[in-house]
């Protein structure tokens, strides 16, 4: 402690500001070590001291920031999706929004659609349903990763299908669930699994997506050639 001249101790300053940034620091290595390990080790064969060691802190800082493990998790894959699908997702409507062409944007978001998965969606994804952690949080994450998915899926639909080209009886909110029910880790990977690649995944999107153009007015020439997985 430190004396005044007078004999009274003399706080220290404290910057809060800088507190806090600090910690925010410490938080976001945290995040990205547990985000790195957990896609490669998956969930249950990472340790809390292993993230530690990545972000170089504490076993005890991990703990007093999360919680516990689960809570990494779920702030984690949270974070993911924060930071890993706000701005792809606005460029994708602007660069859809700025083709004319219908054909055209359906193929820029079919795409997207593989770039997603080609870019870590597959981990994210299984950390969020992984089924060995049974967590009242990982089911509320799952259930705000679903709704956050058909919220952006429902605003894609809308710009790849004004009413003059859109299928008759074809809703947009039915469009968005049929593509939100088609576009999953667990739909991907069982085509990766039967001898696709994601370019096979990506061709099949578009014809996916091209059902729902009113069939007057697509012309035959337009669409894609099948897929090679339908050889």
């Amino acid at each position: 402690m430190t004396l005044h001249p007078t004999g009274e101790p003399v706080k220290r300053s404290y910057n809060a500001p800088r507190r806090q940034a600090q910690a925010d620091q410490t938080r976001a290595f945290i995040l990205e070590a547990a985000m790195e390990l957990f896609s490669v080790h998956g969930f249950t064969k990472t340790t809390v001291t292993q993230v530690a060691d990545r972000a170089e802190v504490s076993e005890q800082t991990v703990y007093n920031v999360f919680g516990d493990k689960v809570g990494l998790l779920h702030a984690a894959a949270l974070h993911a999706m924060e930071t890993g699908t706000g701005d792809p997702e606005v460029d994708l409507i602007e660069a859809l929004r700025a083709e004319p062409d219908p054909m055209e944007r359906i193929r820029i978001a079919a795409r997207a659609a593989r770039e997603t998965w080609e870019g870590g969606a597959f981990e994210l994804e299984q950390m969020v349903s992984n089924p060995d952690v049974k967590d009242p949080r990982l089911i509320e994450l799952s259930e705000m990763a679903l709704a956050h998915t058909l919220a952006s899926t429902r605003t894609m639909v809308e710009v790849l299908y004004p009413d003059e080209i859109r299928r008759p009886g074809a809703s947009l909110d039915d469009i968005a669930v049929y593509f939100t029910a088609a576009d999953t880790a667990a739909t991907v990977s069982k085509l990766l699994k039967l001898g696709w690649t994601l370019q096979h995944y990506e061709d099949w999107v578009v014809e996916l997506l091209t059902l729902f153009l009113d069939p007057h007015w697509v012309d035959e020439d337009t669409r894609t050639q099948p897929h090679p997985g339908s050889t």
